[in-house]
């Protein structure tokens, strides 16, 4: 090393020991950490199994692509409350993007995760789930899922988004250990999030009842002439719809993962495991009406 030089922890040989250097700003040492796996008291503890490390890897990328979603969530609704739809449907399409890698994360374990080898490890998660993740719930609210929006039937029953989320944890088989719904979920729900600020911009410009984007039954009409229209508030209601599909697209591969790796058998979170899964991915939509009026049309084969 020469006399000048700096040997960083890293490895590398710089010049100045305050110049930035890729290593530490991306902050690589706290990367190595995060991999190592953690017992119930935050304590590192040895690998239970070899593909244990790709399942914390995948859903801290996850959580990631997750963070940055939100990060780019707030210049949509900044844009939209301007009335800049070019700019907000550009955002909207990063959205779109961090949602889509997530997707390609969690495909990796339907692809490279056995069931056998999960089952190596599945008792050190329990009763923790995917569920658990603040940033997909708050994903969902920002993007326009509200509390009182339909969210899974379970066991007989229909519940709402924050009913579902906000039910105690309880003793017993089947019963939820964790409460998933947060305060924090509370203030992004009472918040302005996609749906509201179109809402707000077609109610400004007189284009569509405020709420075109929510009644399924009496409004699929109204929405079909806005998808169907060739200006930018018709760009914007299209874009919507894809980071819906691309919000689905991660349930969809979720389902996939627990229909391969825990086939009919109870969730990690004390769920109904597939029939949890299934039923959210069939009924929770953040843009109902304008979902359904766009199903419709790529039917009839009237979309370009």
């Amino acid at each position: 090393m020469s006399e000048q030089a700096t040997l960083l922890s890293c490895g590398h040989e710089v010049l100045d020991a305050l110049q930035c250097h890729y290593c530490t700003y991306i902050q690589n040492d706290l990367i190595e950490e995060l991999a190592l796996p953690k017992d119930a008291h935050g304590k590192q503890r040895e690998f239970s199994h070899h593909d244990e490390f790709q399942f914390i890897l995948v859903h801290q990328s996850c959580e990631l692509s997750f963070k940055g979603y939100l990060y780019e969530a707030k210049r949509v609704i900044s844009c939209l409350e301007q009335d800049q739809l070019g700019e907000a449907l550009n955002f909207i399409e990063r959205c779109r993007s961090w949602i889509l890698i997530a997707a390609r994360q969690l495909q990796h374990l339907v692809d490279h995760l056995t069931p056998e080898d999960f089952a190596f490890f599945r008792e050190f998660l329990s009763p923790a789930s995917g569920a658990e993740s603040i940033r997909f719930r708050l994903i969902e609210l920002i993007t326009g899922l509200g509390a009182d929006s339909p969210y899974v039937s379970h066991r007989g029953h229909t519940f709402s988004f924050r009913d579902f989320l906000d039910r105690g944890p309880a003793e017993g088989a089947g019963r939820p250990k964790t409460r998933w719904w947060t305060a924090e979920m509370s203030k992004y729900d009472q918040g302005l999030n996609f749906k509201k600020s179109f809402l707000s911009y077609l109610k400004r410009n007189s284009i569509a009842p405020l709420n075109s984007l929510i009644d399924t039954e009496q409004n699929i009409q109204t929405c079909t002439d806005l998808l169907l229209k060739d200006d930018a508030v018709a760009e914007l209601a299209r874009g919507l719809i894809k980071l819906e599909k691309a919000i689905l697209a991660v349930r969809k591969v979720h389902l996939n993962a627990a229909k391969k790796h825990i086939s009919e058998s109870a969730g990690t979170g004390h769920t109904d495991g597939v029939m949890y899964l299934r039923s959210v991915l069939e009924t929770a939509r953040c843009f109902p009406a304008l979902t359904k009026a766009y199903e419709q049309l790529e039917r009839e084969g009237r979309l370009s």
